[in-house]
């Protein structure tokens, strides 16, 4: 049984694919956990489990499925002691049948549920389900994947009703379990992140709107995540914080 361990959830492409990488390649002691619907048909993580065999542990966890939540939880108990890093990545803005609102009339019920689905109920479920995991006495960080677009106060453009809204839901909860896990786990820091614009999937049918320069490559995106991460202190715990370590308003 691994003593310590990070969990990323959403690991089988993107960022969280990325995020792996690094924390593999640059902490030699480290052991990861990589989740995702189908990690079997990741060529990513087959790629890192052949390089690093016993450091990369894969299991299955679909975030918009509670019991494969549970499952996973169930399972990952038996391998791991505790959680020193737990990164809710999975987010979705667009698949073949969702697209951001440009306007009120194209709000749907489906697409609504859809997104906080995925973006909000999913992380807050993980959380429910991998809480045993974290020990009271161990420092423990929870990231959970905003964005930028979820802050209410910085919202001068509108539209895209169904991601803003959904990862502000999801900031509400990071807030809120900062202050339940401030009481019942001293040393935890559990914060909202925005990384930047990422070359991901998620990203390519806006990235002509992105400077080039505003635009990250999946590595690059993941070490200045990692060095925000390392700073973090308890007093950072409950925040919004961007790639570069600046606070956004909530």
């Amino acid at each position: 049984m691994e003593n310590d361990a990070t969990i990323i959830q959403g690991a089988g492409q993107g960022l969280g694919l990325a995020l792996a990488t690094h924390i593999l390649k640059h902490q030699d002691d480290s052991v990861v956990v990589a989740t995702c619907r189908e990690p079997e048909k990741s060529s990513g993580l087959r790629k890192l489990k052949q390089k690093y065999t016993s450091r990369l542990i894969t299991q299955k966890l679909d975030v918009s499925d509670e019991k494969s939540i549970a499952l996973a939880s169930t399972k990952l108990s038996l391998q791991i002691e505790h959680v020193s890093l737990l990164v809710n990545s999975s987010g979705i803005l667009h698949d073949d049948s969702i697209y951001p609102e440009k306007r009120l009339a194209d709000v749907s019920a489906s697409n609504l549920a859809r997104s906080y689905e995925i973006n909000a109920i999913g992380p807050i479920l993980v959380l429910k389900y991998f809480r045993s995991l974290i020990q009271r006495e161990k420092k423990s960080v929870i990231v959970n994947m905003s964005a930028r677009v979820a802050s209410i106060e910085d919202n001068s453009l509108g539209g895209w009703y169904s991601y803003r809204s959904s990862k502000a839901s999801l900031n509400q909860i990071t807030k809120t379990i900062a202050i339940e896990f401030a009481r019942q786990l001293p040393k935890s820091i559990c914060i909202a992140f925005h990384p930047g614009s990422v070359n991901t999937r998620l990203s390519k049918p806006f990235q002509k709107a992105i400077p080039k320069e505003k635009l990250f490559a999946p590595d690059y995106a993941a070490a200045k995540m990692v060095a925000v991460i390392d700073n973090l202190t308890t007093t950072d715990n409950g925040s919004f914080l961007a790639w570069d370590g600046s606070n956004i308003p909530w």
